[in-house]
């Protein structure tokens, strides 16, 4: 993994190709002995440049120099403190222990395709590797900045800052690949001294991968196999830690993950074939319950989830369907939170499926006579909090208050 020292980010005054800084000798192979790393997610302010101007480096220069020559702690966002009580801010001494390198596209990624040096890459581009091995290079560094200055950008006609950087696919992919690593909370830098330690995925909303917004359109087909590949890292990595719960949640989450890519779903992770279920088993429904480990559609887990939740955050309806059908109780109510997705305890399958707006599946439930209230808010604020209109006009057709 290429990267810069920082002592040598931190001279820069101007913003120089990978090519460039190997020429010098500036390019550094890290390993973990070395010391830390810094993985820097941004946006670029011109099409053939990241920061022409030199106006975003500097940002994140001076946020440098306030971590490694300040005391104190980056202190969690609001909503992470909020859902997440046991919350930590980091701090200052964890980046001044051991020796910084810094990986950032332009230095990290070779850029000039046409050299002799890609050109004798008998296995492909060293640029088309290094995008696919982002999610190692996520994985491999310890900490992760979005570097989110508010620029006034004319190239593009429009102010750069964290909402743009969250609309981004690019960003998307990056942002992903480190909630779904073992490191999952990031720093957003807006300021050299405005740095908050980002801890859920409610933080600074974003959408999925394959909905953001690419300057070459080809890019979203690119990103569909390393997505997947991220899914994957992390359902192992669930499954080899043991944590069942979290296994759970990412193997039902894939329909948002994947949104818009065109690649399908993670699927028998677990080994099996038709013996593994009873011949007069609806298929659907017994694949999903061996899948996630669930021996009965009443069992609880660690978590507080039951099979239809996590169902419910899958959205099949075909699920769904089957595990009513198998006797499912659409009103049985999560008994604890889950500070990660942001979920307070005392949520229903059907709040799960309106806040993902997974509809059919939620229609399914209201069939069922799942309860309209009855936690901690009303599926109808659910909807409204996830923007779901067509879940708003469903529940306000099933007799759901909107003024609830």
């Amino acid at each position: 993994m290429y990267t810069v020292r920082a002592e040598v980010l931190l001279e820069m005054r101007i913003v120089v190709s990978h090519e460039t800084l190997k020429a010098r000798g500036d390019i550094v192979d890290f390993n973990e002995r070395m010391g830390s790393a810094i993985f820097v997610s941004h946006q670029w302010v011109a099409k053939q440049h990241p920061d022409p101007e030199f106006e975003q480096m500097p940002v994140l220069q001076d946020a440098l120099r306030h971590l490694l020559y300040n005391s104190g702690s980056v202190s969690a966002d609001w909503v992470t403190e909020s859902f997440v009580p046991t919350a930590k801010g980091l701090p200052h001494k964890e980046f001044q222990q051991k020796s910084l390198f810094i990986w950032y596209d332009y230095f990290s990624v070779p850029q000039l395709e046409g050299s002799d040096q890609a050109a004798n890459d008998s296995d492909g581009s060293q640029q088309a590797k290094a995008i696919n091995s982002i999610p190692a290079y996520v994985a491999k560094c310890r900490f992760f900045f979005a570097l989110c200055p508010t620029i006034d950008c004319s190239a593009r006609a429009r102010v750069l800052n964290v909402t743009s950087w969250s609309e981004r696919g690019w960003c998307r992919l990056e942002r992903a690949a480190r909630e779904l690593s073992a490191h999952d909370s990031w720093i957003l830098v807006q300021g050299s001294t405005s740095l908050r330690m980002v801890g859920t995925v409610l933080s600074f909303g974003s959408g999925p991968v394959g909905e953001g917004e690419f300057t070459i359109e080809d890019d979203r087909l690119k990103l569909a196999p390393v997505m997947k590949q991220i899914v994957n890292m992390k359902l192992a990595m669930s499954l080899q830690a043991g944590d069942l719960p979290a296994y759970r949640r990412h193997l039902n989450l894939q329909t948002l993950y994947l949104t818009g890519l065109d690649t399908d779903h993670v699927c028998n992770v677990v080994p099996s074939s038709e013996k593994t279920f009873a011949p007069d088993c609806d298929h659907p429904a017994a694949a999903f319950l061996y899948q996630n480990g669930f021996r009965s559609t009443g069992e609880k887990d660690s978590a507080g989830f039951r099979p239809l939740h996590y169902a419910a955050m899958s959205g099949s309806p075909q699920v769904v369907a089957g595990l009513l059908a198998r006797r499912a109780n659409p009103n049985r109510r999560t008994t604890k939170a889950e500070p990660k997705l942001g979920f307070p305890p005392w949520m229903s399958a059907l709040d799960m499926a309106i806040f993902y707006k997974h509809n059919a599946a939620a229609q399914l439930l209201i069939g069922a006579r799942a309860q309209l209230s009855g936690g901690t808010a009303p599926a109808m604020i659910i909807a409204a909090t996830s923007n779901n209109v067509d879940g708003i006009r469903l529940l306000r057709a099933s007799g759901g208050d909107p003024l609830a």
